[in-house]
C-alpha cells in the first residue's frame, strides 16, 4: 500500500517482517526472555526529569547525561570513551582511509603488502578515493586530538568498504549492471553526520585488531554528533541506542548482530525505559515541509510509540503500579502520544479508562 510522505517519515526505516506491530511485540518478548524483566521494574525515563537541572549543552554536561544513561542500562562506563565530535571523526577517517587506498595500490603500507594483483587492479581502475587525500586537512583534524583510535578504525573500515566495492564492480559480468554499480552514491558527506538516523551516533570496539590501528584493550567508544548537544532528548535517545549495541553485540541474543540489529537496538533502549525520548526524537515536526526532514532512529515514530505501549502493558501486568495509562504519557509529543494510547487500548481490549486500569 502506498504511503503519503507524512506517513513515510513516521514509518520504520527498514522493513520489519510481519509488520511493525507484530515484529515489535515478538521482538520485545524475545528481549525480555533473554535479558529478564528487571528493566520493566524501573519507571520509564521522562527526559525532562532525567536531564540534570542547568544542562548547558556543553560536552561535559552531555557526558554526564551519557553516564546516567549507561548507569540506567546497567552498563559499566569506566572503559567507555564518550565523544561528541562524530562529524570530525568521520571526515578525518575518510581522508585517512583515502591514504590507505593510495598505499594499497602502491603497496607501500607494510600491513597491506602481498595483496592479490587482481584486487590492486580493481582498486586502481574503479576507486574514487585514489588521490583524494589532503595532508594539510588531515594534520589539522588530528592536531592535539584524543580521538585517534576512533579515527583509525573509521579509516581502515572505509578502506575495506572501498576495496569490497571495487571487487564487486570488477567481478560483475554484465556491463549495464557494472555501470550501475559505478554510479552508486559515494560515501555520505561528513557534514551530515548529525542529521541522519544512522550517523547521529556510532559505537565501536577499540579492542579488535586492525593493521596499523592503535589498540585500547577493554575499551569501547560511543561517538555522537555535535549537534546533539543542544537537544538532550535526542542525546538520550542516541546514547541509549549506541550503548544498546554494546550489550547486544556481545550477547547471544538472536538478531543482535543480524540485518535487523538497528531496529532491535532501538527496541532494547525502549525496554530499558527510554521510549519517551526515542518517540519524541523520531521526527522533528518543525522540519516537515522543508527540503530536509530530520528524523532519528530506525523504528520510526509510530513503531516506537507502539513499542512503548507494549513495554507499558507488560510493565503494568508485572508490577501493577497504578493505572495502565501512566501519567508519564503526557510527556510524549501529540502524534506518538495518540499512537501510544491507541495501541495500549488494543492490547488491553478496550480503553484503559473504561476498564478501570
Amino acid at each position: 500500500m502506498d504511503m503519503s510522505f507524512r506517513d513515510l517519515v513516521r514509518a520504520p526505516k527498514v522493513e520489519l517482517p510481519g509488520g511493525s506491530a507484530r515484529w515489535v511485540e515478538e521482538s520485545l518478548r524475545l528481549l525480555i526472555g533473554h535479558f529478564g524483566t528487571g528493566s520493566l521494574r524501573q519507571p520509564a525515563v521522562v527526559p525532562g526529569e532525567f536531564v540534570p537541572a542547568g544542562y548547558d549543552g556543553s560536552e561535559a554536561a552531555a557526558r554526564d547525561v551519557c553516564l546516567k544513561v549507561s548507569e540506567r542500562m546497567g552498563i559499566p562506563s569506566e572503559r567507555i570513551r564518550f565523544s561528541f565530535q562524530l562529524e570530525k571523526v568521520v571526515e578525518a577517517g575518510q581522508l585517512l582511509g583515502a591514504t590507505i587506498v593510495d598505499a594499497y595500490v602502491a603497496q607501500t603500507h607494510p600491513a597491506l603488502r602481498g595483496a592479490a594483483p587482481e584486487d590492486i587492479a580493481a582498486v586502481r581502475k574503479y576507486s574514487r578515493l585514489l588521490g583524494a587525500t589532503s595532508d594539510d586537512r588531515i594534520e589539522e583534524l588530528l592536531e592535539d586530538d584524543g580521538l585517534l583510535p576512533e579515527i583509525q578504525r573509521f579509516a581502515f573500515l572505509d578502506f575495506l568498504t572501498e576495496l569490497v566495492r571495487c571487487r564487486e564492480i570488477a567481478a560483475e559480468p554484465d556491463p549495464a549492471r557494472q555501470a550501475e554499480l559505478e554510479q552508486q552514491p559515494d560515501r555520505p558527506d561528513p557534514g551530515t553526520a548529525g542529521s541522519e538516523a544512522s550517523a547521529a551516533g556510532r559505537w565501536t570496539d577499540l579492542t579488535y585488531c586492525l593493521p596499523g590501528v592503535e589498540l585500547l584493550p577493554g575499551y569501547t567508544a560511543v561517538m555522537l554528533g555535535s549537534d546533539l548537544l543542544t537537544d538532550p532528548t535526542v542525546l538520550i535517545a542516541a546514547a541509549s541506542h549506541e550503548l544498546g549495541h554494546q550489550v547486544l553485540l556481545s550477547s547471544e541474543m538472536p538478531g543482535g548482530a543480524g540485518p535487523l540489529r538497528e531496529p532491535l537496538t532501538d527496541l532494547y533502549a525502549v525496554l530499558h525505559g527510554f521510549g519517551i525520548a526515542h518517540a519524541n526524537a523520531a521526527l522533528d515536526e518543525t522540519t516537515l515541509g522543508t527540503p530536509t526532514v530530520e528524523t532519528f532512529g530506525y523504528l520510526g515514530e509510530r513503531a516506537v510509540a507502539e513499542a512503548l505501549a507494549v513495554y507499558r502493558f507488560r510493565q503494568h501486568r508485572l508490577i501493577r503500579d497504578g493505572p495502565l495509562l501512566p501519567e508519564w504519557h503526557q510527556a510524549l509529543d501529540p502524534e506518538p502520544r495518540a499512537r501510544f494510547v491507541a495501541r495500549l487500548d488494543d492490547l488491553a481490549g478496550g480503553p484503559p479508562t473504561v476498564l478501570g486500569w
